[in-house]
């Protein structure tokens, strides 16, 4: 049986925890059903806060705990989940954050949701490896943890001693995956019907909105952004930007990266398709329109790499997100 401990803490999301703990407890109950001959559970469950006392979440609802940090032993999986909002201050609190990283050292899985991710980081389980987190935490957590490599288009990371999953609602795909991993695909696959979850493979792409960091003080490379915000349906070239840039192209394109996070070039693909999404879903201009608007020629080509970047076809895009 799986030795689960979940974390709490103030403004941790009262939904994020208390919808993996349901779906655990349903894996008990279809466990049960599935082996009726044996008396093995999924996993037996605890909520464990600092110091044992209850947290308060971000609705305002206490959560009670059942054991505080020196009380938790013998953990096969910790679950950190996220906070809403910046978790600055949660990263203050240095005896949560040494005591993730012993329990990881021990030997204990380490699985994040949201902005938990930063948990880990601060934990130093992450450097120099694979993660995710919600879409809207990019640039923080890459200026805070820039040896991470940060996965943001995943929903699930798994990379065996320690997951993370993105967005605010991906607890229940981390949940499910858990169940799969430790339990069965087909208990998890139970499960999922049974809350009525599509647990197909899904990732954060088409929810990802491209934002424009201008928060820098590289007037050179802001002079490009400025510029490629009135000539972005032109027929814009990398050496165009580097000569708009008045620096070398070794010096530009080194300088753009650092102060924005992207290659010029993907940077602006990457403004193209943000465009060609608002225009999806404010407009009833055809595909074909919007293609030529957001400066691209061929359909075809870019219906390939809208699907591509934002993980759907703009038809679909369109249907789900259109306002």
């Amino acid at each position: 049986m799986l030795n689960i401990a979940i974390l709490a803490y103030d403004n941790c999301l009262q939904s994020g925890i208390a919808g993996m703990l349901d779906l655990f407890t349903l894996a008990n109950w279809e466990q049960k059903r599935l082996t009726p001959n044996s008396s093995s559970l999924f996993c037996h469950t605890e909520l464990v806060t600092l110091n044992g006392e209850a947290v308060t979440s971000f609705n305002r609802q206490p959560v009670a705990a059942n054991k505080s940090l020196q009380e938790c032993h013998k953990i096969d999986l910790l679950i950190v989940p996220g906070v809403m909002g910046r978790p600055d201050r949660l990263l203050e609190q240095t005896e949560l954050i040494e005591w993730i990283g012993t329990q990881h050292s021990n030997g204990t899985v380490v699985a994040s949701a949201c902005s938990g991710a930063f948990l880990l980081a601060e934990a130093g389980i992450l450097t120099k490896r694979r993660a995710t987190t919600h879409w809207q935490l990019v640039e923080r957590f890459r200026q805070r943890y820039p040896k991470v490599d940060l996965q943001i288009d995943e929903l699930i990371v798994d990379e065996g001693d320690y997951l993370c999953a993105g967005g605010t609602g991906a607890h229940i795909d981390l949940a499910l995956h858990l169940i799969a991993r430790f339990g069965s695909k087909t208990l998890a696959n139970v499960c999922a019907r049974m809350m009525m979850i599509d647990g197909g493979s899904r990732n954060q792409a088409p929810f990802v909105k491209f934002k424009e960091n201008r928060e820098h003080i590289d007037d050179s490379v802001l002079n490009v952004q400025l510029w490629l915000d009135k000539y972005y349906r032109e027929k814009v070239s990398a050496q165009l930007m580097v000569k708009k840039s008045g620096l070398n192209e070794r010096t530009f394109l080194r300088r753009f990266r650092k102060a924005t996070g992207a290659s010029p070039l993907e940077y602006l693909q990457k403004k193209r398709i943000e465009k060609a999404k608002q225009l999806l879903v404010k407009t009833d201009k055809t595909m074909a329109e919007i293609t030529t608007a957001v400066g691209y020629v061929d359909l075809s080509s870019f219906r390939r790499l809208f699907s591509q970047v934002v993980g759907v076809s703009p038809t679909v895009y369109r249907k789900k997100f259109t306002e």
